[in-house]
């Protein structure tokens, strides 16, 4: 589920399985956390699903060029914005709607 809501969404993110990654598995115990999912967004951590508060703390959405499909990221508190895409140049406008 938190995967198809992070995609849904346009969030790009780092998936690491616990039970298979060990450095992973480290860090959770390191900080004392012992629950998943586990979501690290800059200094913050949100211990389990909450898509209130991962939302809330992401500040950007990935979106892809319409031209070439070049995956951007693109900051949803600037309002409307003209994006420019790096590879290609094409401009098209994003308008982040929550």
């Amino acid at each position: 589920m938190a995967k198809e809501f992070l995609a849904r969404n346009q969030i790009s993110f780092v998936e690491k399985d616990v039970s298979v990654d060990d450095q992973a598995q480290a860090e959770l115990l390191k900080r004392n956390i012992r629950g998943v999912p586990t979501f690290f967004i800059g200094d913050d951590v949100v211990i389990g699903f909450d898509q209130r508060r991962i939302l809330e703390l992401v500040d950007h959405r990935v979106v892809e060029c319409e031209n070439c499909h070049t995956r951007l990221r693109v900051p949803i508190d600037k309002g409307s914005l003209k994006v420019t895409c790096p590879k290609c140049n094409n401009q098209f406008d994003f308008d982040y709607k929550p």
